[in-house]
This record gives structure tokens, sequence and C-alpha cells, in this order.
């Protein structure tokens, strides 16, 4: 049986009880590892459970529960993909740090890093595109377009 089936013969404090200590745990794992987790990830840990079914008489063990949350497969699997892409945001930065503006173009073009970016999701239509480009300088336009993955 799980917690969430147990809250529902519980009290409201309890209940309350429950909600903060998945938000304390989702916001002090995300400070320190930079990953955002679901709360369906969280509601399953040791910690929350004791904290939740004792009354608050346990006091909520942030450091046991992310520790706990790292194991769980979704969550390691975001680790891992954030730790990867930190260390090749490192090694582009590293192997251009010397280079001229022209070798850093090349140095982009033939990695593919010139293309838009797959992960970017945009929903504006040329209408709403243009609007936001034309109330920007330019440099501010080129940025823009390229966080967004239109260039």
């Amino acid at each position: 049986m799980s917690i969430e089936n147990i809250l529902t013969h519980l009290s409201d404090e309890d209940n309350e009880r429950f909600r903060q200590s998945i938000s304390a745990i989702g916001k002090a794992f995300e400070a320190q590892t930079g990953v955002a987790v679901e709360p369906d990830a969280i509601t399953g840990l040791s910690a929350v459970r004791d904290h939740v079914l004792s009354g608050g008489e346990v006091e909520l063990d942030l450091a046991s529960a992310m520790k706990e949350l790292q194991d769980v497969p979704t969550v390691a699997n975001k680790l891992i993909a954030a730790q990867v892409k930190v260390a090749e945001a490192n090694r582009i930065a590293e192997d251009t740090k010397n280079m001229s503006r022209i070798e850093r173009m090349n140095y982009a073009r033939e990695r593919g890093l010139d293309k838009p970016r797959q992960d970017t999701n945009d929903s504006l239509t040329m209408n709403e595109r243009e609007a936001l480009l034309s109330s920007l300088n330019p440099q501010r336009r080129i940025a823009v377009a390229r966080q967004r993955g239109w260039i």
C-alpha cells in the first residue's frame, strides 16, 4: 500500500505535512543538483513516509531523502544527463577559449553546433516571432533567436 492511499485516511494536518515534505525535498534536491524532480519520484521515499506517518514527531531528514532520491532510476538518469551536458559545455569552453571568432565558428560548424537546438520547444507563430524580434536591438535579436533555436 502506497502512502497516497494511506493519506486518504489521515488528517488534514498529515496531508499538509505530506505536501510540505515533498516540496521541501524537491526544492532542496534542485538547489543541490540543479535537477528538477517530479513529485511522484519523491512520494515513495522512506523519509517522507516516516515524517508524515509519525505526525511530524520524526523530523524530515533531507540528507537521507536526497541520497535515497538519487537511487530512483528516473532521477539517476536525469542526473547523468545533466552531468553529461555540463561536461560537454566545459569541454567546448576549454577547446575554444584561445580561438579567434573565425576559429570558434569553424569549430561549431564542424561539430554541428551551428544548427538550431532540438530541445527547444517554440510555440510562437511567425507573426509573434516578428513582433518579439522587432522590439529588440540587433544584438539582443540574435541572442534571443539563438536561445530559442531559430538560428
